[in-house]
């Protein structure tokens, strides 16, 4: 049997390349095959880390879409947008619909959205992309993709990222070959987006909670073609080998052991544009805690000089820079392995993790730490507000749960923090409901080995 992991842009590179599932495919006597479009250094980090494994190297070109299906695809892309915002009742799944920036682009936007407003239901989009998929088959991408995956020869191609165009011709073509095709929904708020231009013969989600949302918005995928497995990405939380000791940390980090350590983890500009203010609330709430240490994360894809005056004002919040190589675009961006083991010491040892409703609230969930989300304006005429944030459709996972703290205003941070650090039973009381939701958990398997043993079995 062969695998082929196909990794079309840096969304994989952690979950699959750094996971243990090259390993455990081939400890099962499975020939693995990476078909990526990733910086040749990546690849030679994933060897590093386990060198006694060997899959073969196979580039991913990415080509320009053809005309029509690209503007299909907006279509639709609207049309999903409208109708699963009516579906839910809630108009803040339009904000996906992000704007183009040339004149060009804002033209095709504009005719996109009356094209795709005709779109009224799920049926007449499922049946546009039938039109696409047919459209796809006449580009030079699709003639290629075949090509290419007749070289490699795979049983099964596995996607790590079920957003990227080019992936979707890649994996169309693989169906029509006859090779099994499996999708991976990469995150927990993906789905609500509509961004699925791929269909496949299984996907992978994260929980029964991520199914029901699948079959939801997505009505001509079936049941029995979805497996639940969780998602590699918090494997790393139950590796022991990873921890560190929490002097051991403190010395390569500059930290001081004997304080409690409160993590920010910072978002980028666009998700949230004056985290710089929302850090320096903290350090002037925290200031005179003797006993604390802020420990701040910014978002690995951008640099941290918009908060460079709050670090210099604070001494006591020491900056961990993410361990990750810089690219040209966001999306050449990679974590080396190394950054992992900072992930999972952090959350390991700090008592309580603070942002604008980001993801790293459930990596603390792994340790049964409390998350914090800052939940107040501090630019009422600015565009973005936070309040808005957090009425998008991934947030309704927690609607009947104390999943996490708020702070509702800066006089409310350092008793909040407070009471995180000092009863965390107090705060965020049904964090561990709320991760069991949103990511299955199962004691006795990884998310890596369900991955891998699905895999296997699809061969059978």
């Amino acid at each position: 049997m062969k695998v082929c992991l196909l990794i079309p842009d840096g969304i994989g590179i952690r979950n699959y390349l750094y996971s243990d599932i090259i390993p455990l495919l081939q400890e099962s006597n499975v020939d693995v095959a990476v078909w990526h479009s990733l910086d040749p250094a990546v690849m030679k980090e994933a060897e590093r880390l386990n060198p006694q494994v060997n899959f073969e190297n196979y580039v991913f070109q990415f080509y320009k879409e053809d005309p029509l299906p690209r503007f299909l695809r907006d279509c639709i892309g609207y049309a999903r947008l409208k109708v699963n915002a009516k579906m839910e009742g809630n108009p803040t799944i339009l904000d996906n619909w992000l704007p183009k920036k040339n004149f060009k682009g804002k033209v095709s936007n504009y005719f996109a959205e009356i094209f795709g407003s005709t779109f009224t239901d799920l049926d007449k989009i499922t049946k546009v992309d039938t039109i696409i998929q047919h459209q796809q088959r006449k580009s030079a991408a699709y003639r290629k993709y075949r090509d290419d995956l007749k070289r490699i020869n795979p049983d099964v191609l596995l996607c790590t990222h079920q957003r990227e165009p080019n992936a979707g011709v890649a994996m169309l073509a693989a169906q029509d070959l006859g090779i099994r095709t499996v999708a991976v929904i990469f995150s927990w708020d993906n789905l609500p987006k509509g961004r699925l231009p791929m269909r496949a013969t299984n996907y992978l989600v994260w929980s029964e909670y991520m199914e029901k949302e699948l079959l939801k918005y997505f009505p001509d995928i079936k049941k029995e073609d979805i497996q639940i497995v969780g998602t590699p990405q918090f494997d790393f939380y139950s590796n022991q080998e990873l921890i560190k000791s929490r002097i051991e940390f403190a010395e390569e980090n500059g930290l001081d052991p004997l304080k409690r350590w409160i993590c920010y983890s910072g978002d980028d500009s666009l998700t949230s544009p004056h985290d710089p203010i929302y850090l320096n609330d903290i350090g002037e709430a925290l200031q005179n805690q003797q006993d604390i240490e802020v420990l701040f994360r910014p978002v690995p894809v951008e640099g941290f000089e918009r908060y460079q005056s709050v670090l210099d004002k604070f001494p006591f919040i020491k900056t961990l820079v993410p361990k990750w190589k810089k690219g040209e675009f966001w999306n050449k961006f990679f974590p080396y392995p190394e950054d992992i083991a900072v992930l999972v010491n952090l959350a390991y040892h700090a008592d309580v993790v603070l942002n604008v409703g980001s993801t790293m609230a459930l990596d603390f969930s792994q340790f049964d730490k409390p998350g914090v989300y800052v939940n107040y304006e501090v630019a009422p005429d600015h565009p973005w507000s936070i309040k808005r944030v957090y009425q998008f459709q991934h947030f309704r996972t927690f609607a009947d749960l104390d999943a996490v703290g708020w702070i509702n205003s800066p006089a409310e941070i350092l008793s909040t923090i407070r009471k995180a650090i000092d009863t965390p039973s107090e705060i965020a009381k049904d964090r561990l409901v709320w991760r069991d939701r949103i990511v299955y958990q199962d004691q006795q398997s990884s998310s890596s080995s369900r991955i891998v043993d699905f895999l296997i079995s699809t061969s059978k």
